[in-house]
């Protein structure tokens, strides 16, 4: 318990300073998606910098039911963000329903594509169809920070350093079509994969 309540704290704090001092470079290309909610994808590894990025559409996040999670909603608190718990992979049904009725009631939201608990890039299909389910684009995104932290997790998370800035790069814009099959949905993944720079799971 005391544990956990330390790493609330240190974690508020931690964050109220990366809000402040993280600066941001604008994407290479304005951001253009239209006026339809859209699901922004991430890997864990760039979920810090990518949940900064995106408060200004105020986008659902969904965030696993892990004790870290709880510390990540209560650390975001709801300002700029709204939640969902759960997870796409096994057993995330309920994570994908919930998903669809934000993108249906007109809220953006974010997911990271990999995990909850690795292996590091192994892109799950959740996101592809809960896009497939709804007709929102996935927007890819990847943080390139200059000279960040990186932790020694599973998903090598990257902690920005204050005061040196980040590129979030904005990856081809994915429209999954309501009778994507299989095969479709393996080219979809690839996609992903080249622009995470990861290895597709075998």
């Amino acid at each position: 318990m005391f544990l956990q309540w330390l790493k609330l704290t240190l974690a508020s704090g931690v964050w109220w300073f990366l809000k402040k001092t993280v600066v941001f470079n604008a994407p290479r290309e304005e951001p253009s998606w239209g006026d339809h909610p859209v699901i922004f994808a991430c890997l864990h590894r760039d979920i810090l910098p990518a949940i900064m990025f995106v408060r200004p559409w105020r986008p659902t996040l969904l965030v696993s039911n892990s004790p870290d999670g709880e510390i990540l909603v209560k650390t975001l608190g709801e300002r700029g963000y709204r939640f969902v718990r759960g997870a796409t992979g096994m057993g995330g049904g309920r994570a994908l329903v919930l998903l669809r009725r934000e993108l249906e009631g007109g809220h953006n939201v974010g997911v990271a594509v990999d995990g909850p608990e690795g292996p590091f890039g192994t892109i799950r299909e959740g996101v592809l169809h809960l896009a497939r389910m709804t007709g929102a684009s996935v927007v890819p995104l990847v943080a390139r920070a200059s000279h960040p932290l990186v932790l020694g997790t599973w998903d090598r998370t990257v902690v920005p350093v204050p005061f040196r800035q980040v590129e979030m790069e904005i990856g081809p814009i994915l429209r999954i079509p309501a009778d994507a099959r299989e095969n479709d949905m393996a080219e979809f993944v690839s996609i992903l994969a080249e622009f995470y720079g990861v290895q597709e799971e075998q």
